[in-house]
């Protein structure tokens, strides 16, 4: 099982190279760039790439939909922090069928990946599963981005084209559906963007 790696943090690729060779698996590269990637690819024929997905870095998503066109046989494997891609603003119905998502937010998370890895050339023409917050709705997930990056209910409600009311109702909705209990000592905006920090950056 030859293994190629890309992803847009080099430090990061060399971390999960040497994690991977010491679980038994054969690397036979990593790389930074997603063109050098492409072309490496090429040359080297790997039974399965890796694709390393980190909040800002999203090279990989398109990366992965090049290589499942030109390489049908080829396993690919997104590992990333949050297995929820709408939360990199990914639409996770974009990607073909046969590409893996892992989520690696801890040490422990590398066994599951280097199963994942053994599997990925059986299962290149598979649905992608749900992720596990495949509970919220789109519309839920697009709201509470908004508010991460800063912008008040009023404002959020102008972009979506809602009421203020409905905005605070949707994020009241979100809290109890990401098991925030509501408490006067806590600002419930402040939890759910810490929420989003975990889903998107692994846990704490």
């Amino acid at each position: 099982m030859r293994i190629f790696i890309f992803g847009e943090n080099g430090f990061t690729n060399l971390t999960l190279a040497s994690s991977l060779s010491m679980l038994g698996l054969d690397v036979i590269g990593e790389v930074d760039n997603d063109v050098v990637a492409l072309n490496q690819i090429t040359h080297h024929c790997p039974d399965v790439a890796v694709l390393n997905m980190e909040f800002g870095h999203v090279k990989a998503y398109e990366l992965a939909k090049t290589l499942r066109k030109r390489f049908p046989a080829l396993g690919i494997v997104i590992a990333t922090k949050s297995d929820d891609l709408r939360f990199y603003e990914i639409d996770p119905k974009s990607l073909p069928k046969g590409i893996l998502i892992v989520r690696i937010a801890k040490h422990g998370d590398l066994d599951h990946l280097r199963d994942t890895i053994l599997l990925a050339p059986l299962q290149t023409d598979i649905k992608s599963k749900d992720h596990r917050y495949a509970n919220l709705s789109d519309e839920q997930v697009k709201t509470l981005l908004l508010m991460c990056h800063g912008k008040a209910n009023s404002e959020i409600a102008k972009i979506r084209y809602v009421s203020e009311k409905s905005v605070e109702q949707m994020l009241a909705r979100t809290a109890i559906t990401l098991g925030i209990d509501y408490g006067r000592k806590q600002n419930q905006r402040v939890r759910l963007t810490n929420s989003v920090y975990e889903l998107i950056n692994g846990e704490k």
